[in-house]
């Protein structure tokens, strides 16, 4: 695995990478749901993004679910250590056989919530970027033969 260019991370166009930065907006409704949006926290953020290929959009699916995989780990790490009080010590003072039993431990645990999350997330996801896409006119123009 590569090494990240050194922080702090400057938005911009520079000649070891390109940066820029997204706000995400959280919304908890009063049944419980969740809601999210996201958009470039400056017209300088989305500049630098459009000159990217694809606009940028690879580069932000990429981020995103890099970090939403991240805080899943997060949240299931401090379930299994809620449940069991030692688990991060014994991860800590074991060989790198008991980490990667340890670790892959929660790896099931993580992806177990990121799959089923994935499944009943996906078909509404796929239905609103859909409708998202032919309201902005990405649809194709042409009826189907």
């Amino acid at each position: 695995m590569s090494q990240s260019p050194m922080k702090p991370w400057q938005p911009g166009v520079y000649p070891t990478y390109t940066a820029f930065r997204l706000t995400v907006n959280i919304c908890q409704d009063e049944f419980g749901n969740v809601w999210s949006d996201h958009e470039f926290s400056t017209p300088e953020d989305q500049v630098v993004a459009s000159a990217l290929a694809h606009g940028g959009v690879p580069q932000v699916a990429h981020a995103l679910l890099t970090e939403a995989v991240r805080r899943e780990v997060f949240t299931s790490a401090l379930i299994l250590m809620s449940r069991d009080s030692q688990f991060l010590g014994q991860w800590q003072a074991a060989d790198s056989t008991g980490r990667n039993v340890r670790e892959e431990e929660l790896v099931r645990a993580a992806l177990c919530v990121v799959t089923q999350t994935a499944e009943k997330m996906m078909p509404s996801a796929v239905a609103g970027v859909l409708t998202m896409l032919g309201q902005q006119g990405g649809a194709s123009r042409h009826p189907p033969e």
